[in-house]
């Protein structure tokens, strides 16, 4: 299922760079949701043929194909998704299933909800990708097309979060002070510049953004071409779901500064769980400023 994972990744990255295109009535979100489900059914349908008994979960989706491979049922999942936007209707998100896609899901719901009229490309995108891992994880040996599918979602949401989050309003305004040259971007100790994340949450905010506005601005005037990026959690929950909470606060950061202009071969990611504490705390400790990622700009 190797090859398999690389046409798949193959196909989500030149999905995402296609112009939408007029595929029927029904609202920008819904006709960019056929197209992104029609590529991924076309895809499906391309892939080496898997026996369609290895997983049950097919068989609630077409109960008399038990010769069908697992390849034309979710081609057939995908094509019956495409099908309900073409005619101007939205197709829900796959529910999934354990806690990973049960959270992911309640995320891109949210997102979805938030961007879909303004940004429907993006919304779009992120629900198929969602919908790609969820369906993949369904079929034991394409457990690579899966974590293709996961890789496509963990970047397209951050892309609609970030688009759709509101934009802080504008500072009131003061009386002018005498010119003064401004003074340039400094970072906090050491070169390094801090985000803070709510409690079990890779999110970025709108504060945390202009951070990594400062981060970039810093970056430029500097001259640095290396840019080290360090996940961290507080130590309540346990240490390896920490761990994997820390490298996704860290990838989150990574695309951001990417978006904002950032080189990715400049961008090093991290994540170290709760073993590296701001603050030092007992095991079970919900602690604020332990809940961060440390970008660190260096030569």
């Amino acid at each position: 299922m190797l090859a398999a994972a690389g046409v798949l990744a193959f196909g989500l990255a030149a999905c995402s760079s296609d112009d939408a295109e007029d595929i029927g009535p029904g609202s920008p979100f819904t006709q960019a949701l056929a197209k992104d489900y029609g590529d991924l059914a076309t895809q499906a349908a391309a892939l080496p043929a898997e026996d369609a008994e290895e997983s049950g979960f097919f068989d609630s989706l077409n109960p008399f194909s038990g010769s069908e491979s697992s390849n034309d049922l979710l081609a057939k999942a995908f094509t019956d998704k495409a099908d309900l936007a073409t005619g101007g209707t939205e197709p829900e998100a796959e529910s999934g299933s354990g806690a990973a896609q049960t959270a992911m899901r309640a995320r891109l719901v949210r997102a979805v909800i938030t961007g879909k009229d303004q940004f429907p490309e993006q919304a779009a995108r992120a629900q198929a990708d969602f919908d790609c891992w969820v369906l993949y994880s369904n079929v034991p040996s394409a457990a690579a097309a899966a974590q293709a599918c996961k890789n496509a979602l963990d970047s397209s949401i951050v892309r609609l979060e970030t688009a759709a989050r509101p934009a802080p309003p504008p500072p009131p305004v003061a009386p002018m002070p005498a010119p003064t040259a401004a003074p340039a971007p400094t970072a906090q100790s050491g070169g390094d510049f801090t985000v803070y994340f709510d409690f079990d949450s890779w999110t970025l905010k709108a504060e945390q953004l202009k951070v990594l506005d400062d981060v970039i601005a810093t970056a430029r005037t500097g001259g640095q071409t290396n840019i080290n990026i360090v996940g961290h959690t507080d130590t309540s929950g346990a240490s390896d779901y920490n761990q994997a909470l820390s490298v996704r606060r860290a990838n989150v950061v990574v695309e951001a500064l990417a978006n904002l202009g950032a080189r990715r071969a400049a961008l090093h990611a991290s994540g170290v769980g709760e073993t590296d504490l701001a603050v030092q705390t007992e095991d079970g400790v919900r602690e604020a400023k332990n809940r961060r990622t440390v970008v660190t700009l260096q030569p």
